[in-house]
Protein backbone atom coordinates (compact mmCIF):
# COMPACT_ATOMS: atom_id res chain seq x y z
CA UNK A 1 0.00 0.00 0.00
CA UNK A 2 0.83 3.62 -0.69
CA UNK A 3 -0.11 5.33 2.38
CA UNK A 4 -0.84 5.48 5.63
CA UNK A 5 -4.37 6.76 5.51
CA UNK A 6 -7.24 7.95 2.64
CA UNK A 7 -8.64 11.30 3.21
CA UNK A 8 -12.13 11.14 1.49
CA UNK A 9 -13.90 14.87 1.18
CA UNK A 10 -12.06 17.47 0.86
CA UNK A 11 -14.36 20.52 1.95
CA UNK A 12 -13.11 23.14 4.65
CA UNK A 13 -13.00 20.21 7.36
CA UNK A 14 -11.54 17.36 5.12
CA UNK A 15 -8.86 19.64 3.59
CA UNK A 16 -7.57 20.81 7.59
CA UNK A 17 -7.72 17.20 8.45
CA UNK A 18 -5.33 16.36 5.26
CA UNK A 19 -3.16 18.78 5.89
CA UNK A 20 -3.06 18.15 9.65
CA UNK A 21 -1.65 14.40 9.04
CA UNK A 22 0.42 15.41 6.27
CA UNK A 23 1.93 18.06 8.58
CA UNK A 24 2.12 15.16 10.78
CA UNK A 25 4.69 13.37 8.98
CA UNK A 26 2.01 10.43 7.48
CA UNK A 27 1.84 9.56 4.43
CA UNK A 28 -1.79 10.70 3.02
CA UNK A 29 -3.56 9.90 -0.12
CA UNK A 30 -6.69 12.11 -0.45
CA UNK A 31 -9.64 12.38 -2.46
CA UNK A 32 -12.74 14.56 -3.45
CA UNK A 33 -14.81 14.24 -6.17
CA UNK A 34 -13.54 17.97 -7.44
CA UNK A 35 -10.37 17.08 -8.23
CA UNK A 36 -9.19 20.62 -8.05
CA UNK A 37 -9.58 20.32 -4.27
CA UNK A 38 -6.92 17.51 -4.18
CA UNK A 39 -4.25 20.13 -5.70
CA UNK A 40 -2.76 22.27 -2.86
CA UNK A 41 -2.25 18.81 -0.74
CA UNK A 42 -0.87 17.16 -3.64
CA UNK A 43 1.88 19.79 -3.44
CA UNK A 44 2.08 19.42 0.44
CA UNK A 45 3.20 15.40 -0.51
CA UNK A 46 -0.23 13.62 -0.88
CA UNK A 47 -0.92 11.38 -3.05
CA UNK A 48 -4.17 12.36 -4.84
CA UNK A 49 -5.55 9.14 -7.52
CA UNK A 50 -8.49 10.61 -9.89
CA UNK A 51 -9.96 7.44 -9.09
CA UNK A 52 -12.11 6.56 -6.21
CA UNK A 53 -10.89 3.04 -6.43
CA UNK A 54 -7.65 3.70 -6.60
CA UNK A 55 -7.48 5.96 -3.86
CA UNK A 56 -9.29 3.40 -1.55
CA UNK A 57 -6.74 0.87 -2.45
CA UNK A 58 -3.94 3.41 -0.97
CA UNK A 59 -4.24 2.94 2.19
CA UNK A 60 -5.51 0.00 5.19
CA UNK A 61 -7.88 2.87 6.50
CA UNK A 62 -9.53 5.72 5.34
CA UNK A 63 -11.40 8.60 7.04
CA UNK A 64 -14.63 10.12 5.57
CA UNK A 65 -15.40 13.95 5.91
CA UNK A 66 -18.15 14.35 3.36
CA UNK A 67 -21.82 16.46 3.10
CA UNK A 68 -24.09 13.42 4.74
CA UNK A 69 -24.36 9.51 5.23
CA UNK A 70 -26.32 9.19 1.77
CA UNK A 71 -23.25 10.60 -0.29
CA UNK A 72 -21.20 8.21 2.02
CA UNK A 73 -22.96 5.02 1.05
CA UNK A 74 -23.35 5.89 -3.11
CA UNK A 75 -19.85 6.72 -2.68
CA UNK A 76 -18.92 3.38 -1.03
CA UNK A 77 -21.79 1.21 -2.67
CA UNK A 78 -19.91 1.64 -5.99
CA UNK A 79 -18.98 -1.97 -7.03
CA UNK A 80 -15.06 -0.69 -7.11
CA UNK A 81 -15.37 -0.41 -3.84
CA UNK A 82 -17.31 -2.49 -1.73
CA UNK A 83 -14.97 -5.15 -3.60
CA UNK A 84 -11.92 -3.29 -1.76
CA UNK A 85 -13.93 -2.87 1.93
CA UNK A 86 -12.39 -6.28 3.19
CA UNK A 87 -9.44 -5.84 6.19
CA UNK A 88 -9.97 -1.93 6.11
CA UNK A 89 -10.81 0.13 8.53
CA UNK A 90 -13.27 3.16 7.34
CA UNK A 91 -13.26 6.43 9.97
CA UNK A 92 -16.87 7.84 9.22
CA UNK A 93 -16.54 11.60 10.20
CA UNK A 94 -20.03 12.88 8.12
CA UNK A 95 -22.60 14.56 9.80
CA UNK A 96 -25.41 12.15 10.59
CA UNK A 97 -27.72 10.79 12.91
CA UNK A 98 -27.10 7.75 15.55
CA UNK A 99 -29.59 5.31 13.28
CA UNK A 100 -27.46 6.41 10.73
CA UNK A 101 -24.44 5.46 12.75
CA UNK A 102 -25.67 2.12 13.12
CA UNK A 103 -27.19 1.53 9.70
CA UNK A 104 -23.58 2.39 8.65
CA UNK A 105 -21.68 0.28 11.17
CA UNK A 106 -23.81 -2.73 10.06
CA UNK A 107 -23.37 -2.17 6.29
CA UNK A 108 -19.24 -1.40 6.13
CA UNK A 109 -19.16 -4.46 8.62
CA UNK A 110 -21.28 -6.81 6.54
CA UNK A 111 -18.33 -6.04 3.63
CA UNK A 112 -15.69 -6.99 5.78
CA UNK A 113 -14.63 -3.27 6.72
CA UNK A 114 -14.06 -2.23 10.84
CA UNK A 115 -16.31 0.70 11.40
CA UNK A 116 -15.44 3.70 13.52
CA UNK A 117 -18.05 6.34 13.22
CA UNK A 118 -17.01 10.27 14.88
CA UNK A 119 -18.19 13.81 15.54
CA UNK A 120 -16.46 16.92 15.32
CA UNK A 121 -16.81 18.85 17.74
CA UNK A 122 -14.45 22.05 16.90
CA UNK A 123 -14.08 24.17 13.44
CA UNK A 124 -11.24 23.88 11.21
CA UNK A 125 -8.70 26.12 12.37
CA UNK A 126 -8.92 23.65 16.22
CA UNK A 127 -7.72 20.37 13.92
CA UNK A 128 -4.49 19.65 15.14
CA UNK A 129 -4.50 21.52 18.04
CA UNK A 130 -4.95 21.37 21.85
CA UNK A 131 -8.39 22.32 21.17
CA UNK A 132 -9.17 19.93 18.82
CA UNK A 133 -12.22 17.95 20.21
CA UNK A 134 -13.07 14.81 18.26
CA UNK A 135 -15.50 12.09 19.69
CA UNK A 136 -15.37 8.16 18.24
CA UNK A 137 -16.73 5.08 18.92
CA UNK A 138 -16.52 1.59 17.52
CA UNK A 139 -14.94 -1.60 18.49
CA UNK A 140 -11.78 -1.50 20.31
CA UNK A 141 -9.32 -3.09 17.84
CA UNK A 142 -10.52 -0.64 15.37
CA UNK A 143 -10.20 2.29 17.06
CA UNK A 144 -6.50 0.99 18.13
CA UNK A 145 -5.77 0.43 14.49
CA UNK A 146 -6.77 4.39 13.85
CA UNK A 147 -5.57 5.78 17.12
CA UNK A 148 -2.21 7.60 16.22
CA UNK A 149 -3.76 9.36 13.05
CA UNK A 150 -6.60 10.45 15.27
CA UNK A 151 -4.56 11.25 17.96
CA UNK A 152 -2.68 13.69 15.75
CA UNK A 153 -6.18 15.57 14.68
CA UNK A 154 -7.32 16.39 17.78
CA UNK A 155 -5.59 17.41 21.41
CA UNK A 156 -8.96 16.14 22.89
CA UNK A 157 -9.93 12.74 21.06
CA UNK A 158 -12.38 11.04 23.50
CA UNK A 159 -13.18 7.44 22.31
CA UNK A 160 -16.34 6.48 23.83
CA UNK A 161 -16.60 2.82 23.62
CA UNK A 162 -18.42 -0.24 21.53
CA UNK A 163 -21.90 2.51 21.11
CA UNK A 164 -21.66 3.56 17.27
CA UNK A 165 -24.65 5.82 18.33
CA UNK A 166 -22.64 7.93 21.09
CA UNK A 167 -20.69 10.22 18.58
CA UNK A 168 -24.10 11.52 16.63
CA UNK A 169 -26.35 11.03 19.89
CA UNK A 170 -23.52 14.00 21.85
CA UNK A 171 -23.51 15.85 18.77
CA UNK A 172 -27.21 16.40 18.38
CA UNK A 173 -26.76 17.12 22.37
CA UNK A 174 -24.57 19.45 22.54
CA UNK A 175 -26.42 20.90 19.15
CA UNK A 176 -29.91 21.05 20.60
CA UNK A 177 -28.61 23.10 23.75
CA UNK A 178 -26.48 25.40 21.65
CA UNK A 179 -30.05 26.01 19.63
CA UNK A 180 -31.51 26.85 22.65
CA UNK A 181 -29.25 29.65 23.35
CA UNK A 182 -29.48 31.13 19.65
CA UNK A 183 -33.41 30.93 19.94
CA UNK A 184 -33.62 31.94 23.19
CA UNK A 185 -31.56 34.91 22.50
CA UNK A 186 -33.33 35.81 19.53
CA UNK A 187 -36.80 35.78 21.37
CA UNK A 188 -34.77 37.97 24.45
CA UNK A 189 -33.83 40.52 21.89
CA UNK A 190 -37.28 40.78 20.31
CA UNK A 191 -38.73 40.82 24.05
CA UNK A 192 -36.63 43.71 24.65
CA UNK A 193 -37.12 45.97 20.88
CA UNK A 194 -41.14 45.44 22.67
CA UNK A 195 -40.27 47.40 25.42
CA UNK A 196 -38.29 50.23 23.89
CA UNK A 197 -35.16 48.73 25.71
CA UNK A 198 -31.74 49.08 23.76
CA UNK A 199 -30.78 45.40 22.39
CA UNK A 200 -27.18 46.61 22.78
CA UNK A 201 -28.37 46.97 27.01
CA UNK A 202 -29.03 43.13 26.31
CA UNK A 203 -25.79 42.45 24.73
CA UNK A 204 -23.79 43.86 27.87
CA UNK A 205 -25.26 41.59 29.98
CA UNK A 206 -23.95 38.89 28.28
CA UNK A 207 -20.54 37.12 29.24
CA UNK A 208 -17.78 37.96 26.62
CA UNK A 209 -17.55 34.57 24.71
CA UNK A 210 -21.49 33.58 24.88
CA UNK A 211 -23.07 32.96 21.59
CA UNK A 212 -25.70 35.43 21.94
CA UNK A 213 -23.49 38.28 21.94
CA UNK A 214 -22.61 38.30 17.74
CA UNK A 215 -26.22 37.10 17.40
CA UNK A 216 -27.79 40.00 19.68
CA UNK A 217 -24.93 42.59 17.67
CA UNK A 218 -26.36 41.96 14.81
CA UNK A 219 -29.72 42.34 15.59
CA UNK A 220 -29.05 45.45 17.34
CA UNK A 221 -27.16 46.71 13.88
CA UNK A 222 -29.19 44.76 11.69
CA UNK A 223 -25.96 43.12 10.34
CA UNK A 224 -27.85 40.19 9.80
CA UNK A 225 -25.90 39.80 5.98
CA UNK A 226 -22.41 38.84 7.57
CA UNK A 227 -22.33 35.53 9.31
CA UNK A 228 -19.74 36.00 12.20
CA UNK A 229 -16.86 34.41 13.41
CA UNK A 230 -18.15 31.01 14.97
CA UNK A 231 -21.69 31.38 13.98
CA UNK A 232 -23.87 30.19 11.45
CA UNK A 233 -26.15 30.84 8.45
CA UNK A 234 -30.19 29.82 9.05
CA UNK A 235 -29.19 27.14 7.01
CA UNK A 236 -26.85 25.19 8.93
CA UNK A 237 -29.00 26.19 11.92
CA UNK A 238 -32.10 24.48 9.76
CA UNK A 239 -30.13 21.14 8.62
CA UNK A 240 -28.96 20.68 12.60
CA UNK A 241 -32.36 21.69 14.03
CA UNK A 242 -33.75 19.12 10.78
CA UNK A 243 -31.09 16.22 12.45
CA UNK A 244 -32.26 16.68 16.16
CA UNK A 245 -35.87 16.50 14.94
CA UNK A 246 -35.25 13.06 13.38
CA UNK A 247 -33.73 11.86 15.99
CA UNK A 248 -36.63 12.14 18.24
CA UNK A 249 -38.54 10.61 15.50
CA UNK A 250 -36.37 7.37 14.87
CA UNK A 251 -36.03 7.31 18.75
CA UNK A 252 -39.49 7.95 19.96
CA UNK A 253 -39.08 10.41 22.13
CA UNK A 254 -40.78 14.02 22.53
CA UNK A 255 -40.16 16.56 19.84
CA UNK A 256 -42.08 18.69 20.31
CA UNK A 257 -39.22 21.84 20.74
CA UNK A 258 -37.33 20.54 17.29
CA UNK A 259 -40.61 20.58 15.83
CA UNK A 260 -41.24 24.43 17.11
CA UNK A 261 -37.59 25.36 16.23
CA UNK A 262 -37.65 23.36 12.85
CA UNK A 263 -40.73 25.85 11.86
CA UNK A 264 -39.60 28.63 12.89
CA UNK A 265 -36.50 27.98 10.91
CA UNK A 266 -38.35 26.94 7.98
CA UNK A 267 -40.52 30.30 7.91
CA UNK A 268 -37.44 32.31 8.30
CA UNK A 269 -35.83 30.19 5.23
CA UNK A 270 -39.20 30.99 3.55
CA UNK A 271 -39.10 34.83 4.04
CA UNK A 272 -35.58 34.63 1.75
CA UNK A 273 -33.33 34.34 4.78
CA UNK A 274 -31.37 31.47 4.78
CA UNK A 275 -28.29 32.66 4.03
CA UNK A 276 -27.99 35.48 6.72
CA UNK A 277 -26.72 34.75 10.44
CA UNK A 278 -29.42 32.95 12.43
CA UNK A 279 -30.14 36.31 13.99
CA UNK A 280 -32.36 36.71 10.68
CA UNK A 281 -34.96 34.42 12.54
CA UNK A 282 -36.29 37.67 14.37
CA UNK A 283 -37.43 39.13 11.16
CA UNK A 284 -40.00 36.84 11.00
CA UNK A 285 -40.77 36.64 14.69
CA UNK A 286 -41.45 40.77 14.13
CA UNK A 287 -44.21 39.74 12.43
CA UNK A 288 -45.74 43.42 11.42
CA UNK A 289 -42.59 45.23 13.34
CA UNK A 290 -39.94 46.54 10.64
CA UNK A 291 -37.59 44.69 9.96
Amino acid sequence: MMSDVTVVGLGAMGTALAGTLINAGRKVTVWNRSPEKMDPLVALGANGPSDFGEALAASPRAIVCISDYRTTEELFGRPDATSLLDGRTIVQLSTGTPKEAKQSEARFNGLGASYLDGAILCWPGNIGTPSGLILVAGQEPAFEDCRTDLQHLAGDLRYLGPNIAAPAALDLAWLSRLMGVVFGSIHGALLCESEGVPVSEYTALLPANDRAVPLTQAINDGTFAKVSKGGATLDVAASALARIRQQAEDAGINSELPDLLCDLAKRAQTAGYGTEETAAVIKVLRGSRSS
